[in-house]
């Protein structure tokens, strides 16, 4: 790896080489592309969010695996929030201060580095926003009441869950690990959903994902790509190949997994005088 040579690049270190390219981890990788990675329904998801759960001015909120940081700065541009995110990988933590920087410093937004398992904020929270991220904890369900700890009396949590109706088959669970790391078995609705007992449902929608066409998944890896190189002042052929490829590997493996996957984006409210007992019927 060789020092990067673009003007206020967070990152210590650019790719030198294709080799550089493959062997980072899926985190890393995210990191050195600085990827917009979103939850499920990403811009959707974000504005029914926003909207279902009265963010405002006044909310503050907490933006979990937060990695290059699409959830606060897209909630703060909609609402006005204030907004704290954290994640374990500390590239993609400074991404999320650059990308801050580059595109609305008046964005009212603090990034830190830190495990979720042992995270400690400072103050509480009006909203948690976990999206899909619970999956990638070693311990889902102790995570999911963990963050409870951190809300206001009254406050939010916004999740967006991956679920599967039947089990994934053995080939895209192959692909599940091996690209993304992830090897725990991929989880029904029902226990999907049962990460969140006890909080009031508030706004629940199912939805089904599409397979992206091969011209779109092409569109979005040259335009991260090309802004990427921009960024980092990578001129190097190989290493922008590189970048593109492995990228686009990633894309035709989200495809793979949408053929089977579901995600449902919900709105949750936490009764401190109530939790975990639920005294409503739900649909």
């Amino acid at each position: 790896m060789t020092t990067a040579t673009a003007t206020n690049w967070p990152l210590r270190t650019v790719p030198r080489a294709a080799a550089d390219v493959w062997a980072a981890s899926y985190p890393d990788f995210v990191a050195m592309i600085n990827q917009t990675n979103v939850m499920p329904g990403a811009h959707a998801t974000v504005n029914t969010w926003a909207l279902h759960s009265r963010i405002d001015r006044d909310s503050h909120i907490l933006d979990v695996a937060c990695t290059t940081g699409f959830t606060s700065r897209e909630l703060a541009r909609l609402t006005g929030c204030t907004a704290t995110g954290f994640d374990i990988n500390q590239d993609s933590v400074a991404l999320a201060r650059y990308n801050h920087r580059t595109l609305d410093p008046a964005l009212r937004l603090t990034y830190r580095q830190a495990d979720g398992t042992t995270f400690q904020p400072d103050r509480t929270f009006t909203h948690i926003a976990v999206g899909a991220a619970l999956g990638f904890f070693p311990d889902p369900p102790a995570m999911a009441k963990r963050l409870l700890g951190f809300l206001d009396h009254g406050g939010y949590l916004l999740a967006a869950p991956f679920w599967a109706p039947d089990p994934l088959p053995e080939h895209v669970a192959a692909v599940r690990r091996d690209v993304f790391g992830i090897t725990s078995p991929m989880e029904t609705r029902e226990q999907a959903l049962a990460l969140f007992a006890g909080l009031d449902v508030l706004y629940q929608a199912d939805h089904q994902l599409t397979v992206e066409p091969d011209d779109a998944m092409e569109h979005y890896c040259a335009s991260t790509i090309d802004r990427t190189c921009a960024q980092a002042g990578i001129r190097d052929p190989a290493v922008r190949n590189a970048m593109t490829d492995r990228l686009r590997q990633v894309k035709q493996a989200t495809n793979t997994l949408r053929r089977h996957q579901r995600y449902t984006v919900l709105v949750l409210r936490y009764d401190s005088r109530t939790y975990p007992a639920r005294y409503v019927e739900q649909f």
